[in-house]
């Protein structure tokens, strides 16, 4: 496989400023010609995973398309660390201006402030430090007329407000270079300027889609993804429970609708229906800590109806074995509230005992390992539960917990490991786990922290490790090949026994980067991805 390739063959769920997710801002052209969409994806986390982590530097989350007004496909997209605030064409030259930002929480208003080359492409981030820009005009061909917020807390003391306007005029925008822009110390105070406005964004994007006759409305957070043995596409994603997509055409064949979002597709071992989890109101937006209870639908695979639906008592996570044994983990990360129970449940949905495994947090304690023999967890210190974690497996009805071996496989590094995706597989060299990871160091994600590693089962010897820049946020496994999504946009392919890389391969759409949060294996060389966007990447791999 060493000229192996990815081809995207279909894509499921797509549609005119897919891009963008919500839209925030939009600005058009002086010719009318492009529309540039500043809008917001949901930050790669829920209730039970968070897949955020990237080594610096990185783009950020927060996209910008520029689209043409004709055929609405997309000309640029880019990504900022802040959302976009405004957008401004320059009145003549091909010119984007957009301005970012918001404050922190707790002092500093950050952002930037960046300029877009409509004809090569490139970007350039204007400010030479973080500030937020919340408005950007072009007074004419020369002058940009600006209004920052202040640059922290105890400056809205000393200036009366936190917006500053300034005025900058030159000669020079055709040729920008970063940081070249420096505010000066004192600036004039100025009443905040109106907010973005998100819902006159999405009926201006509405109109323009009724105009070239296409319907947009928004898609995101494809967190989980399921091959059907007859081809079918199973996706779960905000604001549906659980879809089914035909194999041989791609369109849909029905749906489940559900207030909040879809998280967690299990299959019966029979593939005649599938448990849905959904994480119900208070609904998450840019966050996936919450306290609100979870949903949980047994849909009919045939003809996609619920036959059960369940509200659990707490916000959880699905863990499921090979042959149909489930069980529910309380993910509350509130000490004084959460009560670390994982409830066993028969294959017909009977529950049938409960254990404690210790307070869950979705940093620390996610371990979503497909085919295992076992129901698998991370387990901790009880006085500290993301300390020292060790993969344990729950025997069913009985509830004993065994404690298998350390998430550290490296005693002499000692590291704190965090949790993720896997596989279990047994092949030539013997049982064992392939499952993603981040080392933890209090700078962020370095380097090289984060990795796919092969445990032998059931003692945890490493057997091989890939290691990566950016978090893996799934990882599926089958006939001697592994194959692993990243944060960072890649696909990486790798040989199961000994951890070569076959196939690494940046996803793209288009021309453009997508985000991948799930995947599966739907046959030999047939994958099927699901992004952060909203859309499903029907795939090949070609040797």
């Amino acid at each position: 496989m060493s000229q192996a390739e990815l081809r995207v063959d279909r894509v499921l769920g797509d549609g005119p400023f897919r891009e963008i997710g919500e839209p925030r801002v939009a600005a058009v052209s002086p010719d009318g010609r492009l529309i540039a969409v500043g809008g917001a994806l949901a930050h790669p986390q829920w209730h039970g995973q968070d897949v955020s982590a990237r080594s610096r530097p990185h783009p950020g989350w927060y996209p910008v398309g520029v689209y043409r007004t004709d055929d609405l496909s997309c000309r640029y997209h880019l990504t900022s660390r802040w959302r976009s605030n405004t957008i401004a064409f320059h009145p003549t030259l091909p010119l984007v201006a957009i301005g970012t930002g918001s404050y922190d929480g707790g002092w500093a208003y950050e952002g930037e402030l960046l300029l877009l080359d409509l004809d090569s492409g490139s970007v350039v981030s204007l400010l030479p430090r973080s500030r937020e820009v919340r408005r950007v005009t072009w007074r004419d061909a020369r002058t940009l007329d600006l209004v920052l917020a202040i640059p922290c807390d105890e400056d809205e003391k000393r200036f009366g407000a936190t917006s500053l306007a300034w005025a900058v005029t030159r000669d020079d925008w055709a040729s920008a270079t970063d940081g070249m822009l420096r505010p000066p110390f004192g600036a004039d105070p100025v009443p905040d300027p109106p907010r973005a406005d998100p819902a006159a964004a999405a009926a201006h994007l509405g109109r323009l889609g009724r105009e070239r006759g296409r319907t947009w409305s928004p898609r995101r957070t494809v967190w989980a993804v399921r091959g059907l043995s007859d081809g079918r596409i199973l996706a779960a994603l905000e604001g549906i429970g659980l879809e089914c997509w035909s194999g041989a055409s791609g369109e849909p064949l029905w749906w489940v609708p559900a207030e909040g979002v879809g998280c967690q597709i299990t299959m019966s071992p029979d593939e005649r229906s599938a448990l849905a989890l959904t994480q119900t109101p208070p609904r998450f937006q840019d966050r996936g800590w919450t306290t609100g209870p979870s949903m949980l639908r047994r849909v009919d695979l045939a003809r996609g109806d619920v036959r059960a639906t369940e509200t659990a008592a707490t916000p959880v996570v699905v863990t499921a074995r090979a042959g149909g044994w489930w069980a529910l983990r309380d993910t509350r990360h509130d000490s004084r509230a959460a009560s670390g129970e994982v409830l066993l449940q028969a294959p017909d949905g009977r529950p049938t005992n409960t254990v404690r495994l210790g307070r869950y947090d979705l940093i620390n304690h996610f371990f979503d390992i497909r085919y295992a023999p076992d129901l698998l967890f991370l387990q901790g210190r009880e006085d500290k539960p993301w300390r020292d974690k060790w993969v344990v497996a729950v025997d069913a009805p009985e509830g004993r917990v065994r404690r298998l071996f350390p998430l550290e496989w490296d005693a002499a590094r000692g590291g704190h490991l965090y949790g993720g995706a896997g596989a279990y597989l047994d092949d030539a060299s013997g049982p064992a786990l392939v499952h993603t990871g981040v080392v933890h160091d209090g700078a962020g994600l370095l380097p090289g922290n984060a990795f796919v590693v092969r445990r032998a089962y059931p003692d945890g010897a490493a057997q091989w490790v890939f290691t990566a820049d950016h978090q893996a946020t799934a990882l599926d496994a089958a006939d001697g090949i592994v194959y692993v999504v990243f944060n960072s946009g890649e696909l990486v392919v790798l040989d199961a026994r000994d951890g070569a890389v076959l196939l690494r391969q940046e996803l793209r759409v288009n021309g453009h980067r997508v985000v991948p949060l799930s995947l599966s294996r739907v046959a030999a060389g047939r994958l099927v991805i699901g992004t952060l966007d909203g859309r499903i990447l029907d795939c090949t791999v070609l040797t």
